[in-house]
């Protein structure tokens, strides 16, 4: 399956590794490969995650990497990356 990342869903990527790099280069860098790996694995086991539930809807789900929820739409092709989100921010 096709994966996408939606713009807050980058923008979530950007801003998250770059106040992470502010203090600790290393630890962003391990911590966006270690996002990507888990995404990457959704090509293939695009249900793996739990329904999300706030939205209570079979297509979007989340995978918890970390303190992070990586919340994804999926449909019979592609897998839209809607949000990589810290699980203490609110997600609506």
């Amino acid at each position: 399956m096709k994966i996408v990342f939606s713009q807050a869903a980058q923008k979530d990527l950007i801003d998250t590794i770059t106040y992470v790099s502010n203090d600790k280069p290393k630890a962003a860098r391990h911590w966006a490969n270690e996002i990507k790996k888990s995404i990457r694995k959704l090509s293939d086991l695009p249900r793996m995650g739990r329904i999300v539930p706030e939205f209570s809807d079979e297509s979007i789900r989340e995978i918890i990497k970390g303190h992070y929820r990586i919340v994804y739409k999926t449909d019979t092709n592609t897998i839209a990356i809607l949000a990589v989100h810290h699980s203490k921010k609110l997600l609506l």
